[in-house]
């Protein structure tokens, strides 16, 4: 009887990612899955249970690559605000289906629009530095952010969708300009509450 191949979690998991980027969530399946690896479905089983705790895994680990992208992209610059803006339109563009499975399926459902800013991993240091760097209170930084995160959300929509044809400059533009837009009007307004 010839040995048992071992099949680690993270090979399945690398696999799985892989085979999402390239067909998307819907593309994800058990036999397909352990074919591309070259085992059986078993050790997926034993790893994950069953296809929805493997698809958990899966999208838990496309949040990952976002967050990673747009920590690093936000990181020791003075537009760093603008260049998280830019990397999640790169995403849309070059992690077409990760971007889908993560901000085009039902994830949104139950949220209202003021809900978006705050609620994932990281938001937290987002909405900081918007107030660090426009004066901004927290509850008008929320609002910001929502904003920004609206029209780059279309943006990157556009993208991911084939839709789109921006260039980088064209998108740099737009988001400074909404940017500086949406902050002006909430100084002048003064404290907003939410």
């Amino acid at each position: 009887m010839p040995p048992k191949i071992k099949v680690t979690e993270e090979e399945i998991m690398n696999v799985a990612i892989r085979m999402v980027r390239e067909k998307g969530m819907d593309s994800l399946n058990a036999r397909d899955l352990a074919k591309e690896i070259g085992c059986s479905v078993h050790p997926i089983f034993r790893t994950y249970n069953s296809m929805e705790g493997l698809k958990t895994a899966v999208y838990e680990m496309a949040e990952n690559i976002y967050n990673e992208r747009m920590m690093s992209a936000g990181e020791n610059s003075e537009d760093g605000f603008l260049n998280m803006g830019l990397a999640y339109i790169d995403f849309a563009k070059n992690e077409k289906n990760l971007f889908k499975l993560l901000f085009m399926s039902d994830v949104f459902r139950e949220q209202s629009i003021m809900d978006i800013a705050g609620n994932t991993e990281g938001d937290d240091k987002v909405i900081e530095m918007l107030c660090q760097i426009t004066g901004l209170s927290i509850n008008a930084a929320k609002e910001l952010y929502t904003g920004i995160w609206l029209t780059t959300h279309g943006i990157a929509a556009m993208f991911a969708t084939n839709n789109c044809k921006f260039n980088d400059k064209e998108n740099r533009r737009l988001l400074n300009n909404s940017f500086m837009g949406l902050m002006l009007k909430l100084k002048n307004e003064g404290e907003y509450n939410i």
